[in-house]
């Protein structure tokens, strides 16, 4: 997460640091050139919107994100940048071959620049706590345009005024993501930092979780107890049990042998049901769309009963982590493991808020591939992921029409090679200037130690038999309904302060991360060792 090797040393040209691992709790595989569009116009405008509510000068059209190999990187070194130069704050360090390396400059400022700067972070300070205070505001607006998604009949003139919505009403949900991410990173980098010296990298960072491991991050947590009374519910009655045991839930909401059951799930999925895996890439299909995996946890829960764990106190793993800390160090620690807790529920609300105008940008898409496939310039619904939202646009509003035909075919059948091409390939999770910069395999998220049969996700089969390791690309937030029947996760990226890395914590289950390209030698089926405190897997 923090250290890389270059191979080369660092380029002769830019030196921008461009990281995977700021969105990756939405995605970190290859997205759809559709999805990197809505991200990037998205990010863009509240890139700049959190920047100049601080009065922190950013320049209106800075490149915040890029799309490498099919997926998607945030410039760190442009926002690093303007908290150096206007409140002085430290800039995230790397560990880069050997050495400390800042992503950006940073000089100590003067007396009357540093009375400003002290200033600024005050300002930064309650600017974070305003929006833990609006996120109730973001979220009501996102889903009031969700449900309005959901009851259009998707008329031409309901296709045009929404999708000249979207890029307006995701930038608040972005913004408070943005604001709660970019601040947890630099707030664990500094952490880090001040333990390195008497922790070296990465065996500090078991000392963080452990000292939050009284912390779960909030909508995972809802959406996990809501599953559990879900699956208690089922338990109870045979009938129910025996329909799950079936699987055939095509038509779950005139079979479901129970009325209760049934509006409970129903409202279930009406405050989840527009969450899913992925959920930025908006090809993906969301919960309500296909609740087979809410289903198959819930037979698992009939057969394996499990229970919230227990709660746990973090006091003794504050304490070892001010130990490894300088003394006149101590303060500071404290303040960032209270910042870093505020931050957690920030990230957890705001990822909740933009999965709404994901699920209903989805449904935009869908309702202009149906549009544009009536005169065939779209063969198949599924072709619009493979183009720009501004290229859809000139599909609605007849700029780009049937008389470009063959041309729109051509573009489409191109972007699809090129997405076959990019699911081979593994980019490095960062990049200086256009320069690879490698990991380590193995990176500790959850401490702790699980032994048993490795499940690389493929669907919901992964859920039977014995509690099983699960393995996947990465942990986004759609994982919070299997974790009460696993033992431990291993995936190929993550950082521990994603949504679901956090919540694993709660429920005590060893995790390893950013295996890389280690990840794809493990075998399907196989024993497995996790030794969550080293980021070791073994097999």
């Amino acid at each position: 997460m923090f250290a890389y090797t270059l191979p080369s040393g660092l380029p002769a040209g830019s030196r921008t640091v461009w990281s995977q691992i700021p969105l990756q709790p939405w995605t970190a595989t290859v997205v759809t050139p559709f999805s990197y569009s809505i991200l990037e116009e998205v990010a863009k405008s509240a890139w700049y919107q959190y920047f100049d509510a601080l009065g922190f000068a950013p320049m209106p059209r800075a490149r915040v994100l890029r799309h490498y190999q099919g997926r998607v990187y945030q410039n760190l070194t442009l926002s690093a940048q303007r908290d150096a130069e206007a409140a002085a704050i430290e800039p995230l360090t790397l560990f880069l071959n050997g050495e400390p390396y800042p992503v950006a400059k940073g000089e100590k400022p003067g007396l009357l620049a540093g009375i400003k700067a002290g200033r600024n972070r005050k300002k930064l300070d309650s600017y974070l706590q305003e929006w833990g205070h609006n996120m109730a505001t973001v979220l009501e607006r996102a889903q009031a345009w969700h449900a309005k998604t959901q009851e259009l009949r998707w008329t031409q003139a309901d296709i045009l005024q929404v999708m000249e919505e979207i890029e307006r009403v995701g930038v608040p949900g972005f913004q408070a993501f943005f604001a709660a991410r970019h601040n947890l990173e630099r707030a664990y980098n500094r952490l880090l930092w001040l333990t390195a010296a008497q922790q070296p990298f990465p065996t500090n960072l078991p000392l963080i979780q452990a000292a939050l491991c009284d912390v779960n991050s909030q909508v995972e947590a809802d959406m996990t107890t809501r599953l559990l009374e879900l699956g208690a519910m089922a338990s109870k009655d045979d009938a129910l049990i025996a329909w799950l045991q079936r699987r055939d839930y095509a038509n779950w909401q005139t079979t479901v042998p129970s009325q209760g059951f049934l509006r409970a799930t129903q409202a279930f999925l009406h405050d989840y049901g527009h969450r899913g895996m992925g959920e930025a890439e908006i090809r993906n299909l969301r919960w309500a769309e296909d609740p087979e995996l809410i289903f198959s946890t819930l037979l698992a829960y009939t057969a394996q009963r499990p229970q919230l764990p227990a709660k746990r106190t973090a006091t003794e793993g504050v304490s070892r982590l001010l130990a490894k800390v300088a003394p006149g160090e101590q303060k500071a620690a404290q303040q960032l493991l209270q910042k870093i807790h505020q931050l957690i529920t920030l990230q957890s609300l705001a990822l909740h808020a933009l999965a709404y105008i994901w699920a209903g940008t989805r449904q935009w898409a869908l309702a202009a591939a149906k549009e544009a496939r009536a005169d065939q310039r779209l063969q198949m619904s599924d072709d619009v992921f493979f183009f720009t939202l501004e290229e859809m646009k000139q599909m609605m509003t007849g700029e780009w029409n049937i008389s470009a035909r063959q041309e729109i075919q051509a573009t489409c059948a191109q972007r699809r090679t090129a997405y076959a091409a990019w699911q081979s390939v593994q980019p490095a999770p960062l990049l200086i200037g256009d320069s690879e910069a490698l990991v380590e395999p193995g990176l500790p998220g959850v401490g702790g130690q699980a032994r048993g049969l490795l499940r690389c996700w493929q669907g919901s089969d992964s859920l039977y038999g014995d509690r099983a390791i699960i393995g996947t690309d990465h942990l986004d937030s759609g994982w919070s309904l299997v974790l009460p029947f696993v033992q431990a996760f291993v995936a190929a990226d993550g950082a521990p302060f994603d949504p679901l890395v956090i919540a694993a914590g709660f429920w005590q289950l060893p995790t390893v991360l950013q295996l890389g390209a280690d990840y794809r030698r493990l075998i399907e089926g196989a024993p497995i060792q996790v030794h969550g405190s080293s980021g070791q897997v073994e097999q």
